[in-house]
């Protein structure tokens, strides 16, 4: 029952932790742009829970952070929510089955994710709608953006590795 007990905190802090963050991403001006561009910071919350977490959890998490993705920038609807279920579902069941989370292991795997994840959505949003300068465009808001969000990972790998194992030994 202990176990159980510690789960489910361990899930309401995760969910408090995507609501707070969700929050501080949508208020004007509170993240400061650099060079144009701007973390999208719960992509990498999606991310680093799904490191910690088995497949179904980390989905569950994913779909929360995509849809509040979804729901608070210019994207077709859906994108991040599938997007995000998908990656964090295959994140955590290879992090539960086949290697051990660590610092850089996450950050490998947030280097490889960002990119991609960030590019599908330009792609679809951008290139596919026949917009100009898309290569503009790209350089200047969603290259920084990329680099922006990849600098936010050790903090939410910290925040979430201490939820994680805080939870799981019982403090």
């Amino acid at each position: 029952m202990d176990e159980k007990r510690n789960r489910v905190v361990r899930y309401i802090a995760f969910g408090l932790e995507i609501l707070i963050f969700f929050v501080i991403q949508g208020v004007p001006n509170l993240i400061p742009p650099i060079l144009g561009g701007k973390p999208v910071l719960l992509l990498g919350i999606a991310l680093t829970i799904a490191c910690f977490e088995n497949e179904v959890p980390a989905m569950a998490f994913g779909i929360a952070c995509g849809a509040m993705l979804d729901f608070g920038s210019h994207t077709h609807i859906g994108f991040y929510t599938i997007t995000l279920a998908v990656v964090c579902f295959f994140l955590g069941y290879f992090s539960e089955n086949y290697f051990n989370t660590s610092f850089l292991m996450t950050l490998v795997i947030c280097v490889i994710f960002i990119p991609i994840i960030l590019s599908l959505d330009f792609l679809i949003s951008y290139v596919m709608k026949g917009y100009g300068s898309v290569g503009y465009y790209f350089v200047n808001h969603i290259l920084t953006n990329m680099g922006y969000t990849f600098v936010t990972i050790p903090v939410f790998y910290g925040i979430n590795r201490a939820l994680s194992r805080g939870f799981v030994s019982g403090f």
